[in-house]
């Protein structure tokens, strides 16, 4: 874990609308400057197959899934539905090579990259066996299904590092059933029952796994999205734990209390890095109404200065969308909105640099 930089980074999207990746990955490019972070964006307006959800299939080895009435259950052998999973995979990271490549060649100064991963609890939770029944019910399955992934998402951040060589590589590991599966209300297959909570030593060891294999396989750094406000559990286990660190946590600051800030400030302070999701999810059926950069710096400025934590340190802070329980909010949204969106993450970034940049006069 190096030392905070001097700017302050927005971190693109990783879901959006449509249906073009070709498209999308160019939209974004275009509204993409250093210091920023792009993102290997999905497009679930395309179904199943280019859902987190089905990339994630795509990125399991040697477990084959197939979709069914009731979602995807692993089955013997890969058959049309894996074979199209990874072959979107394949073509979207190729994709994307192609259009950075594009920039570059117009002298673009190519910036970091970030992957957004379904962690193996959530997917646990999601994927179902083929008797029917949920992964996360059966512990070897659950050991298989971690040790599956681990290694299917290193060879994921590999393969875009080769094809598309960004400036550094930044894998957010998203967890949005963390707090379902720790608390046994995952409901079973059948909706009459619900599956055992996990203690937090398997939960600790299956995240651990993946983490490991994404540092050997060259990630610059991990981030955790545990999808609830950070929690003591949280530090504890993914980050004073060398063999299980992450580097950072993603907070949602719709959802964070003091203590919670409290805890981001302590993170900070022992060298991590906050992802701060400065968006707050819009009921269903509500307006959708985009704050002024203004009040998003303030989500962040206002706990922060009520800590007194000094402007410097916002420099371990990324300016991040939704949290990975909301995240399929911005593939609901008009192509518009959703690069209204993005533009307006980009400025908040930027007028928070200004401000850090400014000195401790400017930030109180």
């Amino acid at each position: 874990m190096g030392p905070p930089e001097t700017v302050i980074r927005a971190a693109a999207p990783g879901t959006m609308p449509g249906t073009d990746f070709r498209r999308a990955a160019a939209q974004l490019e275009a509204e993409l400057a250093a210091p920023h972070t792009a993102a290997v964006p999905d497009l679930p307006a395309r179904g199943h197959h280019g859902s987190q959800l089905g990339r994630s299939i795509a990125q399991l080895v040697e477990l084959p899934a197939e979709l069914t009435s009731y979602g995807w259950r692993l089955v013997q052998r890969p058959g049309a539905d894996h074979q199209r999973c990874s072959a979107l995979l394949r073509s979207d990271v190729d994709t994307l090579a192609d259009v950075r490549g594009a920039q570059a060649e117009l002298g673009k100064e190519l910036t970091s990259l970030q992957v957004e991963a379904l962690g193996p609890l959530s997917l646990a939770a999601r994927l179902h066996l083929p008797n029917g029944e949920k992964v996360l019910i059966d512990h070897g399955a659950r050991r298989d299904l971690t040790h599956s992934l681990a290694a299917g998402l290193a060879e994921h951040v590999m393969h875009v590092q080769r094809s598309v060589g960004p400036e550094a590589l930044c894998v957010v590991l998203q967890e949005p059933d963390y707090p379902q599966v720790r608390t046994g209300t995952i409901p079973t297959a059948s909706g009459y029952r619900t599956i055992r909570a996990l203690g937090r030593e398997e939960t600790r060891n299956m995240i651990g796994v993946v983490v490991e294999a994404l540092r050997a396989a060259g990630a610059d750094q991990v981030i955790l999205d545990c999808g609830q406000p950070l929690e003591g559990e949280h530090l504890e286990d993914f980050f004073h734990r060398a063999s299980s660190a992450a580097d950072g946590f993603v907070i949602s600051t719709s959802h964070t209390s003091a203590r919670q800030w409290e805890r981001a400030a302590e993170l900070v302070e022992a060298g991590g890095l906050v992802w701060a999701g400065l968006l707050h999810a819009t009921p269903a059926g509500a307006g959708r109404t985009l704050p002024e950069v203004s009040n998003l710096m303030r989500r962040l400025t206002g706990p922060w200065q009520s800590l007194g934590m000094p402007s410097a340190s916002l420099a371990s802070v990324t300016v991040a969308g939704y949290g990975a329980a909301d995240r399929h909010q911005l593939a609901e949204v008009s192509e518009r909105d959703f690069l209204q969106t993005w533009t307006r993450l980009r400025d908040t970034a930027d007028a928070l640099t200004e401000t850090m940049h400014q000195g401790e006069e400017s930030f109180r």
